[in-house]
């Protein structure tokens, strides 16, 4: 079971950095200012499975959402809050996709953009022994939280979230070049405390090169003077890499964090010892709510609510009508 959960998690931190940023960048460009408030859930879930369908109702959905995005063993106000984000995230792209579509009703759940796990599969994932206490956790979680959704003036917000920063949030203003008001840099003071904090991986400068060279065929870069043309060339104010020199070319930190394995574009190259050794901090993109720094608020007594306002700044919570 640990073995799972630890595929899944992995699982969920590449689809976070590879998968969902791109498609946050469309949606965020396409429909900003067009996320209005959907007050009436006239639409379908299903969760399509070696090619059967089946209908979820929107909690369950959000159920299978949250289990999938945060680890069970978290405060009950985190996975609150995560609810709350799971919710407003769906309802967003459903209208996004409403708009590109009009008429769509039906929306799987690889449409909606965030992980998804069976209800049915739960007791796998959790283990026997723990399948009862942690299901009652998570359905308290979205029952407690229900219809609440996030927006900030009047329009539901894209509320993007990641496993655990650097101690500080990233401005989206910085990191896409999109102004959002709500995403901006905030102290995240309590991630330094991760087991997912700090990485530290080294290579031998003739295996380093090869990696790159297997995605840039046309890389220019040799051993003897790997160290004095690899330099990082531009960073945002939370550190994280948003340029990096490799030889005659420059690649985006994000794209080198994807193909070097790093869990964060918030690293550090240096020479030790003739390897590269490559320092890296955090895990995910670094923009939005810190699910890390989420639990932390939540243990030293902070509402959901409160994390929430934290993490998204100038939002307010608004209830929408559950009947479906």
């Amino acid at each position: 079971m640990v073995v799972m959960r630890k595929i899944i998690y992995k699982g969920l931190a590449v689809a976070v950095i590879v998968l969902l940023v791109p498609f946050l960048l469309t949606s965020i460009l396409t429909g900003q200012n067009k996320a209005g408030l959907i007050n009436k859930l006239e639409f379908t879930i299903y969760y399509d499975l070696n090619g059967v369908k089946k209908e979820l109702s929107f909690d369950e959905y959000l159920l299978g959402v949250v289990a999938a995005n945060m680890p069970a063993g978290y405060h009950m106000d985190a996975l609150k809050a995560q609810a709350v984000i799971a919710r407003t995230y769906a309802l967003y792209n459903i209208r996004l996709l409403s708009e590109e579509r009009p008429g769509k009703k039906s929306f799987s759940t690889s449409d909606l953009g965030l992980s998804y796990i069976g209800l049915d599969m739960l007791e796998q994932f959790w283990g026997s022994d723990n399948y009862q206490e942690y299901f009652s956790k998570f359905e308290n979680a979205v029952y407690a939280t229900k219809g609440e959704v996030l927006v900030y003036e009047g329009e539901l917000i894209l509320p993007v979230f990641f496993d655990t920063g650097s101690g500080f949030t990233r401005s989206a203003s910085e990191a896409w070049g999109i102004d959002i008001p709500y995403l901006v840099s905030v102290p995240s003071k309590q991630d330094v405390t991760s087991t997912n904090y700090l990485r530290i991986k080294e290579f031998p400068v003739s295996d380093f090169i090869s990696t790159l060279k297997s995605h840039y065929p046309g890389l220019e870069l040799s051993e003897d003077d790997f160290f004095d043309k690899v330099k990082i060339d531009s960073r945002d104010s939370a550190g994280y890499v948003l340029k990096i020199i490799l030889g005659n070319i420059t690649v985006s930190g994000e794209e080198f964090a994807k193909v070097t394995g790093l869990p964060s574009n918030h690293f550090y190259i240096e020479n030790y010892e003739g390897n590269v050794r490559i320092i890296c901090n955090g895990s995910g993109h670094g923009i939005g709510l810190s699910q890390y720094g989420a639990n932390a608020m939540a243990n030293e007594g902070s509402s959901y609510k409160e994390i929430l306002e934290y993490y998204y700044t100038g939002v307010d919570f608004f209830t929408i009508s559950t009947e479906q």
